[in-house]
């Protein structure tokens, strides 16, 4: 695979205040969706195919990480790749190198329950900086322990406890996604859980994976019970990505002016996620209409904006500093609750946006809950984001994302620094914005 990367002399860009986007687009595949088709194909003793693949720096990590498990490519196209996994009998091959990728850290972790082998996975230092790197109830459950060796270097190995803790999806979901996905291969096919925790439309995304190899996922209080694998010759289709649609969407939406975008050839994926998100765009006055028969998506920017609402982002996680960002102008009294959780990746994402949109000129602020915890964000007045200043990301492609929309919507243009982090996420997202009548150099 080859991704198409923003130059590496790219170090910042100018955005200029934008009128409207127009114009026709394609955008990339589930990034989510791919993560799990890769883990699944590892995990299947049989030949797995992926189609309407695409590819971006950490998905391409990824792959090479389970390769060093045994995953084996078979074939590959611009958009397809066939791959032959290794079931659960699982040796590791040299040091992990995650790089500040939370979810490579996870997945490599869960895998060590199906391995004797240490498992050393190295880590740059937004890892070491989340409070969600490290889980009690998940090391627990799969009989691991992670223990940091080095300046950037953790040892993941295989650990008796005489109790197994609930998981709960406070820090992320992920801890149970990749629980779940090696279960059918563990002893104790039963994961203690919090009731109000099971209801994640990322947990249902992974509970939908391991049904294509036969694997069934039951809920019952306190628990969910799964079933074995069943490998098998499987055909994966990937969805179109939702957070790369709510980087399009979040643009339109920023900019005063009228737009209309046609996204073509977009797989509709009839996730939570992705309903949750048409129905947020919906309520801030974007119609978006979806031809099955075309798989044509097309975007239009209405005038009517909700005032004095709350709107919660927990769904939606990858999508929530995008949304925040686009908001950021027309505000109304605003209120987006359940985004403490943006907080745990490359940095602290909804302080740094918080802060950015405040340099910026708006009118935000941070919520706090009883007892001093970080809960919700507020957008106060109305008024156009003044822009004209230069705004960091951080090292997270996801706050990069959210000043370039921000800067759209303001009056003056401002100066992103970092940009060559959309790699990680949406590695075309300026060319995107650029051919839909965007002014960003």
């Amino acid at each position: 695979m080859k991704v198409t990367q923003i130059g590496d002399r790219m170090e910042k860009i100018t955005v200029y205040p934008g009128t409207g986007l127009n114009g026709e687009i394609s955008i990339p595949s589930s990034k989510p969706h791919i993560q799990r088709a890769l883990l699944l194909a590892l995990l299947n003793e049989r030949t797995t195919k992926i189609v309407n693949v695409s590819w971006n720096t950490e998905t391409e990590n990824l792959l090479h990480a389970l390769k060093q498990f045994g995953l084996k490519v078979l074939e590959e196209t611009d958009t397809m790749i066939l791959l032959q996994g290794m079931g659960w009998d699982l040796d590791v091959n040299g040091e992990i190198d995650a790089e500040g990728s939370g979810i490579i850290f996870r997945i490599c972790s869960a895998l060590t329950a199906l391995t004797n082998n240490v498992v050393r996975i190295k880590c740059n230092e937004s890892l070491f900086s989340r409070e969600s790197l490290f889980d009690d109830s998940f090391c627990s459950l799969l009989n691991i322990s992670l223990i940091r060796v080095g300046q950037n270097l953790v040892e993941v190995r295989r650990r008796q406890y005489s109790e197994r803790l609930p998981l709960t999806t406070k820090n992320s979901t992920q801890f149970i996604s990749f629980a779940l996905f090696v279960s059918p291969f563990l002893e104790n096919k039963v994961i203690p859980v919090c009731d109000n925790d099971v209801e994640s439309g990322y947990i249902e995304m992974t509970i939908q994976s391991m049904k294509m190899l036969g694997s069934i996922v039951s809920y019952s209080p306190g628990q969910l019970k799964v079933t074995e694998y069943i490998p098998k010759d499987i055909i994966i289709n990937i969805p179109s990505d939702f957070t790369s649609l709510s980087y399009v969407a979040s643009s339109i939406l920023s900019i005063i002016g009228e737009s209309q975008v046609k996204i073509v050839n977009y797989h509709h994926g009839g996730t939570i996620n992705e309903q949750h998100l048409f129905q947020i765009y919906n309520n801030f006055g974007l119609a978006l209409k979806y031809d099955f028969k075309l798989k044509e998506l097309v975007i239009t920017r209405r005038p009517s904006m909700p005032r004095h609402v709350e709107i919660s982002l927990k769904e939606i996680p990858s999508a929530a500093a995008n949304i925040i960002a686009a908001t950021s102008s027309f505000g109304g009294n605003l209120i987006f609750n359940g985004v403490a959780g943006i907080n745990n990746h490359k940095c602290q994402r909804a302080f740094v946006i918080s802060e950015n949109i405040r340099l910026m000129g708006g009118d935000i602020s941070l919520v706090f809950n009883n007892i001093g915890a970080f809960e919700k964000i507020h957008i106060g007045s109305g008024k156009q984001l003044s822009g004209g200043v230069e705004l960091h990301c951080y090292g997270d492609h996801r706050v990069c994302a959210a000043n370039i929309i921000a800067s759209l919507g303001a009056k003056k243009p401002s100066i992103i620094h970092g940009v060559k982090k959309l790699n990680d996420g949406y590695p075309k997202f300026i060319e995107t914005l650029n051919k839909l009548g965007a002014k960003i150099h």
